[in-house]
């Protein structure tokens, strides 16, 4: 798992008027909104006795801790302590909370869960520009699954399980030809070209695949003879080591009077069967997290998957890797929280420590190890 990225959290519409906890990164936050509507992102842990924030209630938006009472800003600054100090009004430096930039696109709340600046963060890709169009019939699926968030990147940029793991892919052709289009340190984007009987393959027929390490979006463009072009962007954002929580939103051009109900289909298939045929191959996969190349035997069409993990593994060694194993060791005694930009601006006066991280040395050797 790593830091200074953008991470789905949750569904934008679905975050009301309550404060709402959330657990990325083996860490607990809290989003909730402000008097303007605006949504925002803390750690959930109080820096008064350690009570859950996303327990409480949010008044005039502000959130209020449901232990003491302590109330706390968009910023993580707490404006009054209501009882057990002469200076109530007047609170300490220290007590604050880190909060963490938030931007909503696709539908999502992104939250960007690392110390960077707003000159140094990098911007959420647009991967998907007909979301706003207003041409496409739109639906989103979230789902929890305890698979490491890496196993199911590589699941959704591989292009020959479908044709075994989904029913509804048998009848695709199962050769392919990867025409690599892009590659960057952040993004690889291919097209997956379908034989037909022949052995013969169109660059207009076939899978495109796109990923992204910004937002660990993966994006699929279907385009099969005589069945409807799909769009669909599946978001991975860790839990933890071994949890990742899925968000999936899947598209359909509004072509044709049948269009609603076919994408209406599309999302009950994919809900109800799709995502759990994926599930019962991966829950047996090992290792649980993604293995070194040096232990599998993988062959051309592998080739973006393979991209995948390496620009991943390497972004997270280049912008902080958690040391997940450390953290587990303290997690009953301690207080560990995500680094937030003010950490780097101000990094004197908080009350939690930050989370551990592999040092540079380490996660290069790491990153020399899976290939």
């Amino acid at each position: 798992m790593f830091i200074n990225n953008w991470y789905a959290a949750c569904i934008a519409e679905r975050l009301g008027d309550e404060p709402q906890r959330v657990r990325m990164l083996g860490c607990a936050f809290v989003l909730f909104r402000d008097s303007s509507g605006a949504i925002k992102c803390l750690s959930d842990t109080c820096c008064h006795r350690g009570a859950s924030l996303s327990a409480g209630k949010c008044r005039d938006g502000t959130l209020i801790c449901p232990q003491h009472g302590w109330e706390y800003n968009g910023a993580g600054k707490c404006t009054l302590i209501p009882a057990g100090t002469k200076h109530g009004t007047e609170p300490p430096k220290k007590a604050r909370v880190p909060a963490y930039p938030v931007e909503e696109q696709y539908g999502l709340v992104f939250v960007f869960l690392g110390d960077m600046g707003t000159d140094e963060r990098p911007a959420i890709p647009d991967i998907m520009p007909e979301y706003d169009t207003g041409d496409w019939h739109s639906g989103v699926i979230s789902r929890n699954k305890d698979i490491n968030y890496m196993r199911m990147s590589e699941n959704y940029n591989d292009p020959c399980h479908v044709h075994y793991v989904h029913e509804f892919a048998q009848w695709l052709p199962k050769g392919l030809t990867i025409e690599d289009h892009e590659l960057t340190d952040t993004y690889v984007k291919a097209f997956h070209a379908a034989w037909d009987a022949e052995g013969k393959w169109s660059s207009d027929i076939g899978l495109l695949m796109e990923y992204s390490v910004i937002g660990c979006m993966s994006r699929n463009t279907n385009r099969q003879p005589d069945y409807p072009v799909q769009i669909v962007l599946a978001t991975v954002t860790p839990i933890d080591e071994a949890n990742t929580q899925i968000f999936m939103i899947l598209m359909q051009p509004k072509e044709g009077e049948d269009s609603k109900a076919q994408h209406a289909a599309l999302m009950d298939m994919t809900e109800n069967q799709v995502m759990d045929e994926d599930y019962t191959v991966l829950k047996t996969t090992r290792p649980r997290q993604a293995a070194s190349p040096a232990e599998e035997l993988l062959v051309e069409t592998d080739v973006t998957l393979a991209q995948v993990r390496k620009i991943t593994v390497e972004y997270a060694a280049q912008h902080g890797e958690i040391d997940a194993k450390a953290l587990d060791e303290i997690r009953d005694t301690h207080i560990r929280v995500i680094p937030c930009p003010e950490h780097k601006s101000d990094p004197k006066g908080w009350v939690h420590k930050t989370v551990p991280l592999l040092e540079k040395k380490r996660a290069v050797l790491d990153l020399r190890a899976a290939g």
